[in-house]
């Protein structure tokens, strides 16, 4: 168990970090937090604004604005929950002085540093995991368990689909102020909603090739795509993904066809249907009360209980991995062609 953890951004993201490994940590683990702007208000769970406490008062972590006074705390892990643009500079600034580094995704806007993350993780005796807390979705996972088990035979058609309106993501602030929606500092939706790539490599690994469609449609002034439309091909059937921020409707959703059954999960209800053709049953399963919280504190005891050098490295591969198709899938958009993955990575 670490002993000491320090918090790198305390945005939204990073507050959640912070009150979710707060509650999965002893009393004395010490929690020290760095805020270069400190421009995020308190906010409560459901992200409105708390105006009456203070992040030191709500949950014990002594704050500076300065990294060389919280470093003399010497945390043992470190929670990066910076844009994107800044991780992989957090990054290996932590790893380097052997701290372990549990950073939001996506690991980067670039592939830069790669080979340089991955000696420092072998040469030190730390840990890595980039937030992908969708894996820690128990209907999620239930169908990862299910491709792997082959009970619903050859896939031949995917699609995956996840809809918002970034608008009403922070209410409190400008949304053209978000990092999601600035180039400089790694957004688009793409990178964004990098979650259901991950969930592609998990479920069916390395696609060979990216083709997409997109762009800015919103006419607010974004410099980023805020809709793009992915195909991923694996060679024997293909995974279209279709993202975007700016649906009012929110919408996540995954389909999955094969000879021998059929998977489908909602948000909405949070029910995945399995169908299986051959003996002609159908099984809807529910969780009742599910809050996406709960990701997130699955994913928060799986960092704290410490990774093994090789699920540190497998995670970086496959953090890679993603952001590869991200690329590729950019340079698509960009140059109206089809991208062979090795073309990237």
């Amino acid at each position: 168990m670490f002993k000491r953890i320090i918090f790198i951004g305390l945005g939204g993201a990073g507050q959640r970090h912070l009150r979710i490994f707060k509650q999965n940590t002893p009393q004395e683990t010490e929690l020290i937090g760095y805020r270069s702007t400190s421009k995020t208000p308190v906010l409560n769970p459901d992200f409105t604004v708390n105006k009456q406490d203070s992040l030191e008062k709500l949950y014990g972590v002594t704050i500076y604005s300065d990294l060389e006074g919280a470093l003399d705390h010497k945390p043992d892990l470190a929670i990066i929950s910076t844009p994107s643009s800044m991780h992989m500079d957090y990054v290996k600034f932590f790893l380097s002085k052997g701290i372990s580094v549990f950073v939001e995704k996506p690991l980067s806007n670039s592939l830069a540093n790669f080979d340089e993350i991955k000696s420092l993780i072998a040469s030190n005796n730390v840990t890595f995991q980039v937030g992908f807390q969708r894996r820690f979705h128990p209907q999620l996972s239930k169908i990862n368990d299910l491709l792997k088990s082959g009970v619903i035979g050859r896939i031949s058609n995917v699609i995956l689909t996840v809809a918002s309106y970034i608008p009403f993501w922070h209410p409190y602030e400008d949304f053209r102020d978000l990092y999601a929606c600035r180039k400089d500092l790694g957004g688009g939706v793409l990178l964004t909603e990098i979650h259901e790539f991950d969930l592609c490599i998990w479920y069916f690994g390395s696609p060979k090739s990216v083709t997409c469609l997109g762009g800015t449609y919103s006419q607010v002034g974004m410099d980023v795509e805020d809709t793009a439309r992915v195909v991923l091909d694996y060679g024997d059937f293909l995974v279209q993904v279709n993202l975007t921020f700016w649906q009012k409707h929110a919408e996540r959703s995954i389909s999955i066809s094969a000879e021998d059954g059929y998977l489908f999960w909602s948000q909405d209800d949070n029910a995945l249907v399995e169908e299986y053709y051959n003996g002609r049953e159908k099984i809807v399963s529910n969780i009742s009360n599910y809050t996406n919280d709960m990701m997130f504190d699955l994913q928060s005891k799986s960092v704290l209980s410490g990774l093994s050098k090789s699920e540190s490295e497998q995670n970086l591969i496959d953090s890679n991995l993603s952001l590869s198709i991200v690329l590729a899938a950019k340079r698509s958009m960009d140059e109206d062609r089809k991208v062979f993955l090795s073309e990237i990575f």
